[in-house]
Formats: structure tokens, sequence, C-alpha cells
């Protein structure tokens, strides 16, 4: 498939090389699973645009385009298996995925991708075979002082323009590497607000537990001084009880008769109400025990629940302060390196305007 990248009367663009492969894109949302972009195998080629002095891989299915990236000096291409492949593309804010059919296409592809990379880096156009005739003819005659004047200024401005043009090419590297950074950064940047939003999330759980396990050890602390003092109010009944029984023994005479009848009467009467009301509270008090003692079981289950959650609660936060840590880190770093680019960026564009200001006083001196 020939492309005309440049339009008008050029002539269109020859694959450098082409493969079939299925085609896949990274899913936007989850940026973990992939998203087929074909139903079948369709072609994908290598391009090299010549008014650009670019490299791009394109795939077209039925007039819809699967695939233009442009190739970095800052991508690379990897083996995830046996038949597939993948390279993030910063511009176009995706990552292509290719699946292809045998091992041999897939490591063609690779080595193509790596011969492209290099040349990109270098800023030189695809290899092409040297012409033996044009070899030939370069030795037929010597030429004349005049002519060998003229292809000697011919030449020169011929290499300066590669000159210029060239590093055209690492300003276009260097750019698409200063928007790879950029893409970084920014999700580095997201990544860190998710984490500062989930260590606040973990933060309010954390407080909801801290209360919880306030609330649960006050209830316990209740339900401890609550036995106590049922304890305390049937000792003494228990003594009460002992001490009108005492009484009751001293109102019999020694021959066994009563000294005064109504009194051993409302003390017997009394005993016996004493008696049913210790019952009634040693009752009472082994059942508010067993709830009690059950209870306290539960809450200190509940307790070590809650000590362990907040134990994890705690790792959490401590690993997320961590990773923002660690964030903050890489986002300092990658906003160096982008400062870096930019001011190599500017530094190779005063230097090609100085070289194109060169090249035309020296096309000037050829021609007068």
């Amino acid at each position: 498939m020939d492309l005309n990248f440049a339009g008008g009367g050029e002539q269109p663009q020859k694959p450098l090389y082409t493969t079939q492969a299925h085609v896949f894109q990274i899913d936007p949302d989850t940026k973990k699973s992939w998203l087929p972009s074909c139903k079948q195998a369709v072609g994908v080629s290598y391009y090299y645009d010549s008014s650009k002095f670019i490299y791009k891989i394109i795939s077209v299915e039925n007039a819809k385009i699967l695939i233009n990236s442009t190739i970095t000096s800052a991508m690379t291409f990897t083996k995830t298996s046996q038949k597939f492949g993948q390279w993030s593309d910063a511009k176009n804010n995706t990552v292509y995925g290719l699946g292809f059919g045998s091992e041999s296409d897939l490591k063609k592809f690779a080595d193509k991708f790596k011969e492209v990379k290099n040349n990109v880096r270098c800023g030189t156009p695809p290899s092409v075979p040297k012409n033996p005739a044009n070899l030939k003819n370069n030795h037929i005659i010597d030429p004349s002082p005049a002519t060998s004047m003229k292809s000697m200024s011919s030449n020169s401005t011929s290499s300066y323009d590669e000159e210029t043009q060239s590093p055209g090419s690492h300003r276009s590297s260097s750019s698409s590497s200063e928007s790879q950074i950029k893409y970084e950064n920014d999700r580095l940047k997201k990544a860190l607000a998710q984490s500062s939003s989930n260590a606040k999330k973990w933060e309010t759980e954390f407080q909801t537990l801290k209360n919880n396990n306030a609330r649960l050890t006050a209830a316990l602390q209740e339900s401890a001084v609550n036995v106590e003092k049922w304890k305390e109010q049937l000792n003494n009944y228990k003594e009460d009880n002992q001490r009108l029984r005492k009484k009751l023994a001293a109102s019999v005479g020694p021959g066994g008769a009563k000294s005064n009848s109504t009194e051993v009467s409302d003390l017997e009467k009394r005993v016996s109400e004493l008696e049913n009301k210790l019952k009634r509270k040693e009752e009472e008090l082994s059942r508010i025990t067993q709830h009690s003692t059950d209870e306290l079981h539960v809450l200190r289950e509940k307790n070590a629940q809650l000590s362990k959650k907040l134990k994890t609660h705690e790792d959490k936060l401590s690993d997320d302060a961590n990773n923002n840590r660690k964030q903050n880190e890489e986002i300092q770093n990658y906003e160096g390196k982008l400062k870096q680019f930019s001011e190599t960026s500017h530094e190779m564009e005063s230097k090609l305007r100085e070289l194109f200001t060169l090249q035309q006083k020296m096309n000037g001196l050829m021609k007068s």
C-alpha cells in the first residue's frame, strides 16, 4: 500500500516493510485490558515521510486508520509473549498491541522497529542501495576547474542542506521525547491524587474504628462496674439475713419457748422475705453475670477484630505515605528531565538558525 504524505504532485511513498498482524489498542478507561481494532489480520507497514523526515507505523482497513504512530527515539517495542508485542505512543495517548501469526514475524517486526528507531536517533533516512551506474559515471571524466568549482558549490549546498534537515529530525525526536515525559508526568500526578484520596478515606475509616473501639471499651467497663454493684448488694443481703437469723435465735428461750411470739413471728416473716429476696437476687446476679460474660466475650472478639483492622489500616496508610513520597520524587525527576529536554531543544534551534545563516552566507559567496 503506497501513501502520499505530502499531497499535491508528490509520488506516493513506498512502505519500507509490511507484515500481517491483528491490531489492538489499550482500554483507555482501565489501562489494563486490550480492545481489538480489527476482526482479522491486516497489513501493518513502516513508512518514511521524506518531507518531514519522520518514520511512521501505519495500518489501514477499509479506509479506516487503525494505526498512525510516529516513531520517536524514546519509544520501545516490547515482546510480551511469543507472538505478541506492544509499544506506547504518547502523542496519541495510547498503547498499540500486535498479534502475529508466528514468532519469526514478531522478530522481524521488532528488528525493523529497532532499526528505524536508530535511524530516528541518528537523523538518517532509510538506507538505499548505491547505483553502480552513478558510481561509474563519477569517474568518466576529470572535470574542469569551473566545473569543479560549480560541483563543489553544489556539494557544499547539498551538505549543508543535509545538516539543517538532519537536526530537524533530532528536534522532532526531542519534541516527542518531551511529550513522552509530559505524559508520564501527568500519569504520575493522577496516581498521586488517587493515592491522596485513598489516604483520606483510610484516615476516616481509621478514626471511625477508633471511636467504635472506645465505645466498646466504655460499655465493657460499665458492665464490669454493674456486676460489682450487684455482688456488693448481694453480700449486704446475706449479712442482713445472717443478722436476722441470729436475732431470731436469741429471741427463743432456753426451753424452746418464745419470749415474744409477735416479735418472733415478725422476725421469721422478715427472714423468709429476705431469703426469697436473696434467692431472687442470686438468680438475677447469676443471669447478669452470665450475660455479662457472654457480652464480654463478644466485645473482646469485636475489639480483637477492630484492632486487627486498625493495624491493617495503619499499614496501608504507611504504605500510601511511602508511595506518595516515591511518586513525588518521580514527578520531580520527570520535571527535571522535561526542563532539560526543553533547554536542549532551544539550544538546538539556536544552532540550527546559526547553521542556516552560515549556509546563506556560503551560498552568497559561491554565487559571487
